[in-house]
């Protein structure tokens, strides 16, 4: 699961008698007419540990910044080491595919640029904005003769946590290794003297054995081998016709796989889950569908077989064989499987809205196809696993 990294550390005591100028001496009056019994309810919310919303001056927290919350880690840091009691914040970050002096690197950016969200009371802020005072609150908010500065919910900080989780580790590029590409396979080439060329993979047979090979041009042939992983991409999959496959419209397999994956969200896979798992894999795993469509089918098997025989590894590769398959898509159904299983096999937040996007148009159909109907029920059914609401 956009990542977001979360800091964990105490709740600091601190002196009660620390303030933030004027503006904290005020918020500890008492207002025209209040009683008494409204005072002191007003200075033990002070002392609530809430999810607190921090901003920074636009200025400070840039787009470019590695976190807007390096000041919050120096100060844990500087508490962890003289065993002081900590705080707890969130500062979640996005991976985001950068050129860099010619090859493609993950780098980590910040996700919400300027916002720090701190799990303490209003009081413990007001004493660190003494070291740091560009941490500012937001504006309070009035209630009556009542206010408060805006904070979430536990609810609603797990549920932003599960957003800014569901940006992490999303690679808009794919970068297979060499021999894991096909006859037909066209990739673009990113680095080097070949910066630009699109080519097609072919196979040249030559000293005994197959050199994968790219056609430039219909002229040129290279050899693939010297163009390194990270120095292209994929940009289109072999739709080369005649390869051989049994059906996967096996509704035993199909309906088995769905029900194992619910057990498996909510306390693991049973034997006989994990053996139709392999069932599934044995079945399948093998077969080189020709085209899209056909992809989408056997990849929204393979990734719930996978997860639920417990190969993360192959599991892994498959997801991201089938992020960098998706934008490719067109075909409205398949995409649609795509989005549903990639979901209810990892729970994002991404995938839950863009299968919505496409399966919620189809509930108001008056009677929607059975393919349609059966990833309406699955969709609601992950919704209902993971707790999320649509």
């Amino acid at each position: 699961m956009p990542s977001g990294q979360l800091r964990r550390a105490n709740q600091s005591g601190g002196i009660d008698g620390m303030t933030d100028g004027t503006d904290r001496r005020k918020g500890l009056a008492s207002l025209p007419g209040e009683s008494a019994e409204s005072l002191a309810h007003r200075r033990a919310d002070r002392e609530a540990t809430r999810w607190y919303v921090l901003t920074l001056p636009l200025a400070v927290g840039t787009r470019d910044s590695v976190s807007p919350a390096r000041g919050l880690e120096a100060e844990l840091e500087r508490r962890r080491r003289r065993g002081e009691r900590l705080f707890e914040y969130f500062a979640p970050s996005y991976v985001e595919v950068r050129r860099v002096d010619g090859r493609l690197v993950n780098t980590r950016r910040p996700l919400l640029f300027n916002y720090i969200f701190i799990h303490a009371s209003e009081n413990e802020i007001f004493r660190l904005k003494r070291d740091f005072p560009l941490y500012n609150l937001l504006p309070r908010v009035f209630e009556g003769d009542d206010y408060h500065y805006p904070y979430l919910s536990e609810s609603e900080m797990a549920n932003l946590r599960w957003v800014a989780a569901s940006y992490a580790d999303e690679l808009p590029v794919y970068v297979p290794e060499p021999g894991r590409l096909r006859v037909g396979d066209r990739v673009r080439v990113t680095s080097g003297v070949l910066s630009g060329v699109e080519a097609e993979v072919v196979v040249r047979p030559g000293g005994g054995r197959k050199d994968l090979m790219v056609r430039v041009l219909d002229c040129l042939w290279v050899p693939l081998l010297t163009v390194r992983s990270g120095e292209y991409e994929v940009i289109s999959l072999s739709r080369e016709r005649g390869r051989v496959y049994e059906s996967v419209d096996n509704d035993r397999i199909w309906t088995g796989l769905h029900e194992a994956l619910g057990r498996y969200h909510s306390g693991g896979p049973t034997e006989a889950d994990r053996s139709l798992a392999r069932e599934a894999l044995d079945r399948y795993a093998r077969l080189e569908p020709e085209s899209d469509v056909m992809r989408c089918k056997v990849y929204a098997l393979l990734l719930r077989a996978y997860r639920i025989a417990g190969d993360e590894g192959a599991f892994s590769r498959l997801l991201a064989t089938t992020r960098s398959l998706l934008p490719s898509v067109k075909a409205e159904q398949a995409r649609a499987s795509l989005l549903v299983t990639l979901y209810g096999c990892t729970g994002s937040f991404v995938y839950q809205r863009d299968a919505h996007a496409i399966v919620d148009a189809w509930c108001r159909e008056p009677s929607p196809k059975r393919v349609k109907r059966r990833l309406i029920d699955w969709l609601a059914d992950y919704d209902r696993w993971f707790g999320h609401s649509a």
